[in-house]
């Protein structure tokens, strides 16, 4: 690999009203690298990556791109010097093949001016058979296409423009674990044949298995940049955020003997779940364990009546329920944070207020129909200083917070809901280190005051900390129950994978 910087960022600063979102940033990317970018949200990382991609300007300092001053004025620029970026949201076409997504805004003409699909689609092989993907055809519909799949379709799409500089923002998000191993294997050929790849991501595990190099932003500021051999987990946090972040667990009574939800031989047959069968108990956190597919998902939504059982028996304190429907959740004092908080858990085009009230909107209801605002507002103001959600007021739109505050009114609104037992599937999914460890914390909290929790969480690490006993699943089945002294990473991998 060569030790020349293709990339280099001299004083370079941004702002945005009264907001430093840089401020004088140095550093630079050495040529044939997988360099790592990581930080808070908050701390400049999107900010640096749109003004390397012509999305913004700066508004101080120098970049140079392979020696050569550089500020494009539009991502097509970017993409036409060999910078491009694959976005964590894909921006591709889903109902058109793989092949005219790659060659999307530079299709491929015969001579009189028609497109070449057949020489689109042959090149299309070409550029996937370089990153090792012999298995993804040029002609399937993106739209029938998995995460990974459409991510591969990205890499080859940024290919096709003879990219030299691969920005990769948070790549491996909605990813499995062996899908995140082939991505890895992907970027490692593509270092090996001399693409420089910037990839930002806040799961650090990956970012020491995967990268040579790795810069640390904090605050808009640069705070360190360094060979990833050099540096430790607990050291990359500390630069994050200031200070080694602790296990900072609270002191609870623990789960007390009243149970408070029974299920027995719980099956689901749309969904393939059979014979399911646990008890949870009032401030317990139960943790859900499992690989993809496993159907932890499944189960949860089986609880909450989006799927409800075909066949086996809930009881809810005592008493045989019958969940048909969320709302009947609801009702029975049931909550569910689904792990897919984009499409299915926000309002996307509504305010943070709107957003809090969904569940509990029977009972801010006035007499004639109309909303009780005040009360709205009341609630929504103590749940931004309750929980510490960073928004400039209750009426700013949802979609401009980062993940973890939108994490957090998500949990704000089950909150006000003030349910019996909350299901949190995939509760730190997406959000940055210092937003994981307040959600942590709050977790702890509500179960401490007498709240039953459902943990489902791919984060192993995360579960054995939080979690009172561990339920594991494999094939839509329970294949073994762990108390908290039993659980550890081997032994959940060993029933997982049963």
């Amino acid at each position: 690999m060569s030790m020349s910087a293709i990339l280099e960022l001299k004083g370079v600063s941004k702002r945005f009203g009264g907001v430093q979102a840089l401020r004088d940033v140095t550093f630079s990317v050495e040529e044939g690298h997988i360099h790592g970018l990581v930080g808070e949200n908050g701390a400049g990382k999107s900010t640096l990556i749109k003004i390397l991609d012509g999305v913004y300007t700066r508004d101080e300092g120098e970049v140079l791109f392979q020696g050569n001053p550089w500020n494009p004025a539009s991502p097509a620029q970017a993409h036409r010097a060999g910078i491009t970026v694959v976005h964590q949201e894909l921006p591709l076409c889903p109902n058109m093949t793989v092949a005219e997504n790659v060659f999307l805004g530079h299709p491929i003409y015969k001579r009189g001016g028609r497109i070449d699909y057949k020489e689109m689609e042959a090149r299309t092989e070409q550029l996937l058979a370089r990153i090792g993907v012999t298995s993804l055809s040029p002609r399937r519909l993106v739209g029938e296409l998995s995460v990974a799949e459409r991510q591969l379709t990205s890499i080859a799409q940024a290919l096709s423009h003879e990219c030299r500089f691969l920005i990769l923002d948070e790549p491996t998000a909605a990813l499995t674990p062996s899908e995140v191993e082939r991505l890895f294997e992907v970027l490692r050929t593509l270092r090996d044949q001399g693409t420089t790849i910037l990839f930002v991501s806040h799961i650090l595990s990956e970012v020491m298995e995967l990268t040579d190099r790795v810069t640390v932003l904090r605050n808009g500021r640069h705070v360190a940049t360094r060979p990833t051999a050099e540096l430790t987990t607990e050291e990359i946090v500390r630069l994050m955020v200031g200070e080694i972040e602790g296990d900072d667990r609270t002191v609870s009574p623990g789960p007390s003997s009243e149970v408070v939800l029974e299920v027995e031989g719980l099956g689901q047959a749309a969904t393939g779940l059979k014979g399911i069968s646990f008890k949870l108990h009032r401030q317990e956190i139960l943790g859900i364990a499992g690989i993809q597919g496993a159907g932890r998902t499944e189960l949860a939504q089986c609880l909450f009546g989006v799927h409800p059982a075909t066949e086996g028996e809930i009881r809810l304190h005592g008493r045989p329920v019958r969940i048909t429907s969320p709302k009947q959740a609801i009702e029975l004092g049931i909550g569910y944070l689904t792990e897919d908080r984009r499409n299915l858990g926000l309002f996307w085009e509504m305010d943070v207020e709107d957003n809090l009230i969904p569940v509990i909107v029977d009972r801010l209801t006035k007499r004639g129909g109309f909303l009780d605002r005040r009360e709205a507002e009341a609630r929504g103001q103590r749940a931004i200083r309750d929980l510490n959600i960073r928004t400039t007021g209750l009426d700013q739109g949802i979609r401009y917070l980062s993940g973890g505050n939108q994490q957090k009114v998500l949990l704000a609104r089950w909150i006000n809901a003030q349910p019996a037992v909350l299901i949190l599937d995939e509760p730190t999914r997406g959000v940055d280190v210092g937003s994981k460890a307040e959600i942590r914390r709050l977790i702890r909290s509500l179960v401490a005051e007498g709240l039953s929790v459902i943990l489902i969480s791919s984060d192993l690490d995360e579960l054995l900390a939080l979690a009172d006993r561990v339920i594991v699943m494999a094939r839509k089945r329970i294949s073994g129950t762990l108390s908290a002294s039993e659980a550890s990473r081997e032994r959940v991998m060993q029933l997982a994978t049963v």
